[in-house]
């Protein structure tokens, strides 16, 4: 049944066995407690039983939907771009939590998720991605997170829209270079600096870990950012949004 139910989610994206070859970013948004209590054995059967007992130790029901899903879709995108069976052993993690994904050489997936959203990115480099949902900029955390210049940029803006837009872009490209080299919050946020070109885009300074790794944002929906770091400069075009509705269709 696990190895049916792999083979037909995503197939209408792209071809079963085609390797990753640029950083490709997905996107599902939650459903009902309702619905998802309705639909979690279904998903459980695509897990590890070891995953499953760590989902059902959650007291919040959004929390174990947004750490299945996360799971699930990290699960299907490997299948989809390897032909392989769904691997029925944990991931292993790395030295700071990072999950990795065993039997797949050449392919790095993170998840990150906020909200009402979870976010995958797959890369054939390491990789790292972070989406938040937004909310009024917290008092003092920009001073003692963010470095003096990117203070300096933000204590510049006024308007406290563009400031949040601001202050949640920079955390989630801080977050996403973190993630990508693998050390999540062990690493000050202010031992490297986000410096926004005159072309638009976003660069790493002042961080001998930084060389090599690329950095860019995507739009998901109002109110949230996302951004991505990797060591590829091959990035997809836009984020693709996989919808739970979907996957139940072919799965029925």
């Amino acid at each position: 049944m696990q190895q049916n139910i792999a083979a037909i989610l995503f197939e209408d994206n792209i071809n079963v066995g085609k390797q990753v070859v640029m950083t490709e970013i997905y996107a599902i948004s939650l459903v009902t407690d309702k619905e998802f209590e309705e639909l979690k054995p279904l998903f459980l059967k695509l897990v590890p039983l070891t995953t499953g007992l760590r989902i059902e130790r959650y007291a919040r029901s959004r929390d174990a939907q947004r750490s299945l899903l996360g799971e699930v879709m990290a699960r299907h995108l490997l299948h989809r771009a390897t032909g392989k069976s769904l691997p029925e052993i944990p991931f292993t993690t790395g030295e700071k939590g990072k999950p990795v994904p065993d039997g797949f050489a050449g392919i790095h997936i993170n998840i990150s998720h906020s909200g009402d959203w979870v976010v995958v990115a797959l890369s054939p480099t390491p990789v790292g991605v972070d989406v938040e949902k937004m909310k009024k900029v917290p008092e003092g955390v920009a001073k003692r997170f963010f470095s003096i210049s990117e203070n300096k940029w933000l204590n510049s803006i006024e308007d406290e829209n563009e400031k949040a837009h601001i202050f949640f872009t920079l955390w989630t490209l801080k977050e996403s270079f973190l993630k990508a080299i693998g050390k999540g919050l062990t690493k000050n946020l202010n031992s490297f600096t986000i410096k926004h070109t005159d072309s638009g885009n976003y660069i790493l300074e002042n961080d001998p870990e930084s060389a090599g790794f690329k950095l860019k944002t995507y739009p998901l929906v109002e109110g949230y950012k996302l951004s991505v770091c990797t060591a590829d400069n091959n990035f997809c075009e836009k984020v693709v949004n996989v919808k739970i509705k979907d996957l139940i269709e072919k799965y029925e």
